[in-house]
């Protein structure tokens, strides 16, 4: 805690539909804030999303373009309907995520099958992605989402429903991509030509769960919970995870409803002693995921490199 750093981010989605068949979602994203070699004041702006979706059935819909990859549920969620402001998996400054492999803002160029049954209680993801490089293999990808009491029955998924919704969900997820774990080799020497990397075959599976309950009067409880295996020669970790509390108050308490949460997140590279993340957060729901505050403590300890940062947020959506 011996700086003081501010960051924010713009995104501008739309979405429509031709006829009952065919329709179409597109957004690009708007970022300013620290980098790793110093800060950007102008800020910058790139595509989120382009999608054509084509929906034959609501056991067989297909989606084209860049979007989420089918992985987790804190994937389909996104930093805008989850509890917790920072978003998992981020245990190193400025590097990707630890978790499922997926691209910038967890997005990639590919295809995704997907269909509900029962209005949305099963839902399943296929998906091949990678489809913009073709000097890589393409990452396949596949998910089932089991809801046991409300159902879900949209594409994506929210980490937390404030309390509109009674949940139990499962969901199991893997991804695979041939030649996909390849071999980090140091800079060449000066006026030496780069080396060959090794390569293997990239594989991850994953698990989460989810239950949150609207008690009445006496509040919302939230928990959940993922864990993540990973396998490839050349990957750095061997598996991760993070489990989840929060607690919503059933009436406001001036504008909005308090939410205390706590969450822990461990990852474990194969050749270093474990990343641990400790956050706890206190936040202000004023109108649902439309506007809210989060105000929080994180303790980081990667491999024995400690940290402390307090944050405060603000979300606004409209």
């Amino acid at each position: 805690m011996d700086r003081l750093l501010g960051d924010g981010e713009l995104d501008l989605s739309f979405s429509g539909e031709i006829n009952r068949f065919i329709g179409l979602q597109g957004a690009i994203v708007a970022q300013f804030g620290p980098t790793p070699t110093g800060g950007n004041i102008t800020g910058s702006v790139t595509i989120r999303d382009v999608i054509a979706k084509f929906q034959f059935h609501d056991l067989l819909n297909v989606w084209i373009g860049r979007m989420i990859v089918p992985s987790d549920r804190s994937a389909f969620s996104g930093p805008w309907s989850m509890g917790p402001w920072n978003y998992p998996g981020f245990f190193e400054p400025y590097a990707p995520p630890i978790g499922p492999r997926q691209g910038p803002f967890g997005r990639n160029d590919g295809v995704t099958a997907w269909g509900k049954a029962a209005g949305g209680l099963f839902k399943y993801y296929v998906g091949a992605f990678n489809l913009h490089d073709s000097s890589v293999s393409p990452l396949y990808t596949a998910r089932l989402n089991l809801s046991l009491l409300d159902p879900e029955p949209a594409y994506y998924q929210k980490a937390t429903y404030l309390g509109e919704k009674s949940i139990l969900a499962l969901g199991v997820a893997g991804e695979v991509q041939k030649e996909g774990s390849v071999e980090p080799l140091p800079p060449p020497a000066a006026g030496e030509p780069p080396g060959t990397p090794r390569k293997d075959t990239y594989g991850e599976v994953n698990a989460d769960l989810l239950f949150e309950k609207n008690l009445g009067t006496a509040g919302t409880i939230t928990l959940e919970g993922a864990f993540y295996k990973y396998f490839g020669d050349f990957e750095r970790f061997d598996h991760s995870y993070f489990a989840l509390a929060s607690y919503l108050t059933p009436s406001n308490i001036g504008v909005g409803k308090l939410q205390p949460l706590v969450r822990l997140q461990q990852a474990k590279p194969k050749n270093a002693d474990s990343y641990l993340l400790i956050d706890a957060q206190l936040g202000y729901i004023i109108e649902g995921h439309a506007a809210r505050v989060a105000l929080g403590y994180q303790r980081s300890d990667l491999s024995g490199a400690k940290g402390n940062a307090l944050f405060l947020g603000v979300q606004l959506q409209k």
